[in-house]
């Protein structure tokens, strides 16, 4: 995982920023990963591909002018969250994983908010995908 984390960020300082601006080497890495999460996404149910998608959407728009000092770490969880869809339409691993308690006091106010939101837009009942049988 480090060793990871250490190839995203020697990324980062070599083709991020190059004078104040995004690289395209940079444009183009954010851009392919984007479009594999949305392409990973294709393998859930229509639940979550719907709440996933909207999701990942939201999160990159929001993260498309941050402080270059997020952007490793971002690019990282994000990269992760693909190796896990990828590990499970292989059938490898589960989909999901637990959050360590630790990692849980770490968040920032706004990240617990927003994680309770998702665990609310996620646990409450979507009747706009139901199939009613009429018999």
């Amino acid at each position: 995982m480090l060793y990871f984390i250490w190839d995203i960020l020697v990324y980062f300082i070599e083709t991020c920023v190059v004078l104040g601006e995004m690289s395209a080497k940079h444009v183009s890495f954010v851009r392919s990963l984007y479009k594999k999460i949305l392409r990973l996404h294709e393998n859930l149910p229509v639940d979550l591909k719907t709440v996933g998608d909207l999701y990942v959407k939201s999160e990159f728009k929001r993260h498309k002018n941050c402080s270059p000092e997020f952007v490793p770490e971002f690019l990282s969880q994000w990269k992760e969250y693909a190796n896990n869809l990828e590990n499970h339409s292989a059938g490898i691993a589960d989909l999901g994983k637990t959050l360590p308690e630790q990692t849980l006091n770490e968040f920032s106010e706004d990240q617990i908010l927003q994680l309770h939101e998702l665990m609310q837009e996620t646990t409450k009942p979507n009747t706009q995908f139901s199939i009613k049988d009429d018999s």
